[in-house]
């Protein structure tokens, strides 16, 4: 675990995605990783107990380990109103199109993937603010298109955005969401565009890959207008 931003830990290796870890008199997780993820999330609590865990989207490798967390110490889940049915299991996960090894590799390694609704305590929509150990209020930046109530996360003092998957920085690539679970990437793209950009960011922790701890905003815009040149 590493510290990001001042209060703001990140998980190394996990499973899943990055999950983050706000930490103060009380704690609280933006995402949380696949199942098996949870021992490490546990280690990383070091007894303490989380008071609120907040989903960017449905993903099972985002909210994988929710239900056993809320479980063991009553937290406090919120997602986005459009993904919390999901959640729930009163809508079915999105069925996805995949070349036929990476359908046999999920095939083969499902038992290790599967699903556990939660209950979601509060249903975000566009421009509510989320009060979080810590950081104070987070605005709910609304981002359909990897899913239809993707959400990133702003926090205007620290200037830092948690962007989910809408916003990927792997292996030293900026990228939007990943194409094969994205029914809808050019949906992605207009959010980023239309709603992030505007915003004054230095920091962005992404989904996957490695945080951008300044300059942040000029790297998105960059990508932005490679990939709309016809350059990504």
């Amino acid at each position: 675990m590493r510290e990001v931003s001042p209060g703001v830990f990140m998980l190394d290796r996990t499973w899943g995605c990055n999950v983050y870890l706000l930490a103060g008199r009380q704690t609280g997780l933006v995402d949380a990783g696949f199942p098996m993820d949870r021992r490490r999330i546990m280690k990383a609590l070091d007894g303490g107990r989380p008071s609120a865990m907040i989903a960017t989207h449905y993903h099972i490798d985002h909210v994988g380990t929710m239900a056993r967390i809320k479980g063991m110490f009553g937290t406090r889940v919120s997602a986005h109103s459009l993904d919390a049915p999901v959640m729930e299991g009163t809508e079915p996960y999105e069925v996805y199109k995949l070349d036929p090894l990476r359908a046999a590799y999920y095939r083969v390694l499902a038992p290790l993937y599967r699903y556990e609704y939660v209950s979601v305590d509060r249903r975000l929509e566009d421009g509510d603010e989320v009060e979080v150990p810590l950081l104070g209020g987070l605005r709910v930046i609304h981002l359909p298109g990897h899913t239809r109530g993707s959400i990133a996360l702003y926090q205007p003092e620290r200037r830092m955005v948690f962007s989910g998957d809408t916003l990927r920085n792997e292996k030293g690539l900026l990228a939007g969401p990943p194409p094969q679970f994205t029914p809808d990437i050019e949906e992605s793209f207009r959010g980023i565009r239309e709603k992030l950009l505007p915003l004054d960011f230095e920091i962005l922790l992404p989904g996957h890959g490695e945080p951008l701890l300044g300059g942040a905003r000029e790297a998105v815009a960059a990508m932005v207008e490679s990939r709309e040149r016809g350059g990504a």
